[in-house]
């Protein structure tokens, strides 16, 4: 059985059809919709911002301990350019871009979990340091692409703020209500001007 070169050669193409394409269709259609560890759920809660109009903003539920991930960004695979709202869309590594494939980010407004309630503050108002960040996120090749990590000790009760990064439109920081909150916050006079940094 099988013993000509042209019937192995045939056996190996049927066999590599039958296994490589379910596996390949499976993948290509996967579900485009992923939430984040759920198990990690109980360490923040949401709840309203201290920042007027932010909406709900990410607290800490119990002590976490800097280096500590206590949250990941759940989402849809989404196409960049057909998305018309940015507020929770990330771009995920050049090192993820097979994995996302046909895709090129994801959009957590939905299926972000805990995490999209993560809101920012600046690093910096009128280069003086406000010590308000206390987490990051992290960009991985594979999902959930993203989880955020306390980037000190976080006190049960705090509110949790990260940089959104250089490329973000962070049109809300012209509110005057806004800018009256951090400057206040940080102790900074802001009377003359407002500069800040991510």
């Amino acid at each position: 059985m099988f013993k000509t070169r042209p019937m192995r050669l045939a056996l190996g193409v049927t066999l590599a059809l039958a296994l490589g394409i379910p596996a390949g269709l499976a993948w290509l259609f996967r579900t485009r919709i992923f939430l984040g560890d759920t198990a990690l759920d109980h360490l923040t809660f949401a709840a309203p911002s201290h920042i007027p109009g932010a909406g709900d903003g990410l607290f800490a539920a119990e002590d976490l301990k800097r280096g500590q991930i206590f949250a990941e960004m759940g989402g849809l695979l989404v196409l960049q350019r057909q998305v018309k709202h940015r507020g929770y869309l990330f771009a995920v590594p050049a090192c993820g871009a097979s994995d996302l494939w046909p895709y090129d980010a994801l959009d957590g407004t939905v299926y972000g979990g805990h995490a999209s309630k993560t809101n920012f503050a600046p690093r910096r108002i009128n280069g003086v340091e406000t010590t308000f960040q206390n987490a990051q996120g992290l960009f991985a090749c594979h999902r959930p692409y993203v989880v955020f990590q306390a980037t000190r000790d976080i006190p049960k009760g705090s509110e949790i703020f990260i940089s959104y990064g250089v490329e973000y439109d962070y049109d809300f920081m012209q509110f005057d209500a806004v800018k009256t909150y951090f400057c206040e916050t940080a102790h900074v006079d802001c009377s003359a001007k407002f500069d800040w940094e991510p």
